[in-house]
């Protein structure tokens, strides 16, 4: 893969953050989808940036604990858990050469994908200067840097559930200035969930929904749905199950569409 990507003139990695509210599976799904590709014969490296992961479910190539621990931060500094997380994130912006400059070498070194464990407090990372500070170092790596946004299914009850989600997404993506889609984990616990989380094939099902909701909370969504339909793309929104390994080859798809300068995400 490496020597095919330098003879067509790409960047040599592509570059993947998992971005998503706590409890949505980044961690499990870093796991199972960096195996998968190691699986299908390409070169991966694992960038764990949670300062506070108690456990990983994989062993990380660039692990930010070894230089900012949140809990060490905490009794040194005498703070609560979020205050420990917020200082965390500030002494990471500040260390932020040492990870680019790892990602910059094992590039070079023909790797096929970096993947990018963000914290598990979403809002801790996403409003922070380290965010944009971060996706902005990547840009100059590679040009194939991207964020898939991943959303627990057990959440998505009501189909104007998705439109929010899809509405972080899409914050998300305006926060970063990278390419951003949704992912959809942990299927295997909702089966039978109505709305999949593919937001322009389920927009029949979430206009009708918001049809009959006469709360504020529906009326407001209504006009947001007009701003989703503007920039969602015409995607199937993977549905995946991290621990049962499940849509793990439509999650690669995904993202080789987005790297793909010959794809379309049609």
């Amino acid at each position: 893969m490496y020597f095919i990507r330098i003879i067509l003139g790409y960047c040599v990695s592509v570059i993947v953050m998992f971005i998503g509210p706590a409890g949505s599976g980044k961690s499990s799904l870093v796991s199972a989808y960096s195996e998968w590709l190691r699986n299908n014969g390409y070169l991966v490296k694992v960038v764990n940036l949670d300062p506070a992961a108690d456990f990983l479910p994989y062993m990380p190539d660039f692990d930010i604990r070894k230089y900012v621990n949140a809990k060490k931060i905490a009794i040194e500094e005498g703070l609560g858990p979020n205050g420990a997380l917020i200082k965390a994130m500030e002494k990471i912006t500040e260390k932020l050469d040492l990870l680019i400059n790892f990602i910059s070498d094992v590039s070079k070194d023909g790797v096929d994908y970096i993947l990018i464990d963000t914290p598990g407090q979403m809002e801790v990372f996403l409003f922070r200067d380290i965010s944009w500070r971060l996706s902005n170092s990547l840009k100059r790596v590679s040009k194939d840097v991207y964020a898939l946004f991943v959303i627990d299914a057990s959440i998505l009850k009501r189909a104007i559930d998705y439109a929010f989600a899809s509405l972080l997404a899409i914050a998300t993506q305006l926060r970063l200035d990278i390419e951003t889609v949704p992912i959809v984990n942990k299927i295997d616990l909702v089966p039978a969930l109505e709305v999949h989380g593919d937001f322009l094939r389920d927009l029949s099902i979430i206009e009708r929904e918001l049809a009959s909701d006469s709360t504020s909370y529906a009326e407001m969504l209504k006009d947001i749905s007009k701003i989703l339909l503007m920039y969602s793309k015409g995607i199937e929104v993977p549905k995946v199950s991290a621990i049962k390994g499940v849509g793990i080859d439509e999650l690669h798809r995904l993202v080789h569409e987005l790297s793909c300068t010959c794809g379309d995400l049609t």
